[in-house]
């Protein structure tokens, strides 16, 4: 089982401690994985031409058509984003506008997403965050197999924790 983590967040730490930690519990089911921060990617806007709908392919040279090819390799896939304003970063936002070459083909159908998401908001807020990746995920005929939402100031809790270890072993599972 091969699963790719996707960061959202333009810093290494709160989002990237809860893709990690369900990675490594994944990893220990026998999983391998990988995690990919959007920040060290050069994504681009999308322009909106719609002809990746007709080729099945971006016009657009970055690092995104590599990702895509990562994409479509693995078996599951892990997003996670911390809350910015209810939503999610524009990083992140980017990568899911740049998807849209999959969309035709229904290239991660089938794949398996687990979803995370953090914030300084209450969970209430930061739920918005996590029910736009739940809904981009589904909408491309992933199989959500669960999320955690989690403030902040809870992240490093013992019941957050263990929340994210067994989104790991659950995604890790056949």
């Amino acid at each position: 089982m091969k699963i790719l983590g996707i960061c959202g967040s333009p810093r290494k730490k709160n989002t990237y401690f809860m893709i990690e930690t369900i990675l490594n519990s994944a990893k220990e089911k026998g999983a391998e994985t990988e995690i990919i921060s959007l920040v060290d990617s050069d994504i681009k806007h999308c322009t909106g031409c719609i002809i990746c709908e007709e080729t099945g392919e971006c016009v657009i040279s970055d690092d995104m058509k590599e990702l895509l090819l990562k994409l479509e390799s693995v078996d599951a896939i892990v997003l996670g984003s911390p809350s910015y304003y209810n939503n999610v970063t524009g990083l992140m936002k980017d990568f899911i506008d740049r998807t849209n070459p999959t969309w035709k083909d229904l290239k991660l159908k089938g794949k398996k997403a687990a979803i995370c998401c953090t914030g300084s908001q209450n969970v209430k807020a930061i739920q918005n965050c996590t029910d736009i990746l739940v809904g981009f995920a589904k909408t491309i005929k992933m199989k959500v197999v669960g999320n955690v939402t989690a403030n902040d100031q809870h992240l490093h809790s013992k019941s957050v924790i263990s929340e994210l270890q067994k989104l790991g072993e659950k995604i890790a599972s056949n």
